[in-house]
């Protein structure tokens, strides 16, 4: 016999998670995720602003480190450091997922693990969803299954091109706890940077993000930073697809957080982006359920242009700062570094920490 629900969510993460917590205390609500475990494998760095507290509601105890201050390293290793006008976090990715998720079964989520969505059909009133595991009826489908999301390839909604491999490692070195790095130049990172986020004065998390041979500059980065036989642990690989998606709705059916690319282009960052969609689609499918309207009319009238009103600008200029900055040569970035150090408090005030 098929089980029936109100809402089904693909994809149990911290933003198809906050989805569930969000609707299931009012609907009857199943997320599945073909992973093992909640929170494994870590595919993020885990490194936000303080705004995540505000959209994720979870307790501080996930916070590894507190950051405020962050260095930009340019390609000869011009440097200039720039105060956040707010702190940025370090945290225990495992632990932050886990948090979320148990707030959703608190709120009488159902979550099956070990369970991969596979595809749908289309009955007059409801969708009916193929799983390794069964069937499963329900109103609305929500897909926050990431950046290669089955739920849009199935609804063919299409997701942008743009396409990064991030790698990275946490490593045993020395470093300053209250400061980030970011190290720019085509020989260190191309078509990004390469980061530092501390989790300590002895640990921090080292990765990049590149179209091709991220290994390759990772290890060549982390021999530059660190030495040669540093110590690492962790390794954490993913896709970051980023860009903004020309549709994120179709009838019954939502995409958001990195499915959507509710992400920042600069940085490839997607846990606030992607938390402030799940607010959104929260509030949407809350509404179709109650107004009992599935159509991608009314999905897009009130999730895609909510969310697209919150973050597209934002979308827009991360894409725009990051095409820019790639575009320079390393010479130019040399020059420009050295200059910079010199503005370095007016560019703390004009800076919009929210795109990096």
């Amino acid at each position: 016999m098929t089980d029936i629900y109100d809402l089904v969510i693909v994809g149990a993460g911290p933003v198809g998670c906050k989805v569930g917590e969000l609707v299931g205390k009012d609907h009857n609500t199943l997320i599945i995720d073909k992973k093992k475990e909640i929170g494994k494998p870590v595919q993020c760095t885990g490194f936000v602003s303080n705004r995540i507290l505000e959209f994720s509601d979870i307790s501080e105890k996930v916070i590894l480190n507190k950051v405020t201050r962050a260095k930009f390293f340019s390609p000869k290793g011009n440097s200039m450091t720039l105060k956040s006008k707010r702190p940025f976090y370090t945290l225990d990715r495992e632990l932050f997922d886990k948090e979320l998720a148990d707030k959703a079964v608190e709120n009488g989520v159902e979550i099956k693990l070990k369970n991969e969505f596979k595809n749908f059909e289309r009955e007059k009133d409801h969708l009916i969803i193929n799983t390794s595991e069964g069937k499963f009826k329900t109103n609305l489908l929500v897909g926050a299954d990431g950046p290669n999301s089955t739920v849009a390839r199935i609804t063919k909604l299409p997701q942008p091109d743009n396409i990064l491999a991030g790698v990275q490692e946490t490593v045993k070195g020395s470093y300053d706890s209250d400061c980030s790095e970011l190290w720019f130049g085509s020989k260190t990172c191309p078509d990004l940077f390469a980061w530092v986020a501390p989790e300590s004065n002895e640990w921090a998390r080292i990765g990049l993000a590149t179209p091709q041979r991220a290994y390759h500059y990772l290890e060549k980065f982390i021999k530059k930073r660190t030495g040669a036989g540093s110590k690492t642990r962790n390794k954490v690989s993913g896709v970051i697809r980023y860009g903004l998606i020309e549709k994120s709705v179709e009838d019954r059916i939502l995409l958001v957080g990195d499915a959507a690319c509710q992400l920042k282009p600069f940085s490839g960052g997607g846990l606030l982006y992607g938390l402030i969609g799940a607010h959104e689609a929260s509030k949407a499918c809350n509404k179709a359920l109650k107004e009992e309207k599935y159509s991608s009319e009314f999905l897009k009238k009130n999730y895609e242009d909510k969310w697209k009103e919150k973050l597209r600008w934002s979308i827009i200029k991360g894409l725009s700062l990051s095409r820019t900055i790639h575009s320079l040569s390393d010479w130019m970035l040399d020059t420009g570094f050295s200059v910079g150090k010199h503005v370095a408090p007016i560019l703390e005030q004009v800076v919009d920490e929210d795109l990096l």
